[in-house]
């Protein structure tokens, strides 16, 4: 069995990014293909999916204690994030090749209210089996559903339904909204820095990977 770990070491935006798309949380997925040659997907929000998980860079914001935009440039400062906020582990998967990563920047609308009831959102569209799974103690991830979907239904789960991922971000209710998405394909390497750039209806932006295959 596999561990893919990726820690995200750069999020550059449009210099002319609206303030009011400023709340980032990025959405990383990892293609691959198991022992048994079947496509998976392996998916996780960073830094979470809590209301309180996403990287605060409205400059109307400046003086909040989560404010982490870059003090010149436009991006995302990582010396103000703690690394836990921009790394994501996957552990214990059945990894034959690498594809490729994608990556989707979302914005959040905490305004919404949609984020002060996602788990009880989610466990509305999830299987009547897979619920009892989620712990009421941990903060919700895909990666938690998933899992808990596999156990309720005792089947391997090659992805997360297209609704379910959509629902758990926001996209559906309107409380996230995306940026941008791209993708690049991987290679074999143990170690590798995957950088990702590409336009958007918004303006270009760069994100950078650091990835790690144990």
């Amino acid at each position: 069995m596999t561990t893919i770990g990726i820690t995200l070491s750069d999020l550059t935006f449009p210099a002319n990014l609206k303030d009011d798309f400023c709340k980032f949380r990025p959405l990383i997925s990892v293609k691959y293909r198991d022992s048994n040659d079947k496509i998976m997907f392996a998916r996780e929000a960073l830094p979470g999916l809590g209301k309180r998980d996403y990287w605060e860079c409205e400059k109307d914001n400046k003086n909040k204690s989560d404010y982490v935009r870059h003090a010149t440039e436009p991006k995302v400062d990582m010396d103000k994030l703690d690394i836990s906020r921009r790394e994501i582990t996957f552990s214990d998967i059945d990894v034959k090749k690498l594809e490729r990563v994608e990556v989707e920047i979302f914005d959040i609308d905490i305004k919404s209210g949609f984020l002060d009831k996602l788990r009880e959102n989610v466990l509305k569209v999830l299987p009547v089996a897979a619920a009892p799974f989620i712990p009421a103690a941990l903060p919700i991830s895909l990666m938690l559903i998933k899992g808990a979907i596999e156990k309720g239904t005792n089947t391997k789960v090659a992805d997360l339904e297209k609704g379910l991922i959509n629902k758990a971000m926001g996209k559906e209710d309107g409380a996230a909204r995306s940026l941008w998405s791209h993708s690049k394909t991987l290679t074999s390497s143990a170690q590798q820095t995957v950088t990702i750039d590409g336009a958007s209806g918004h303006g270009d932006f760069t994100v950078i990977l650091e990835i790690e295959v144990t």
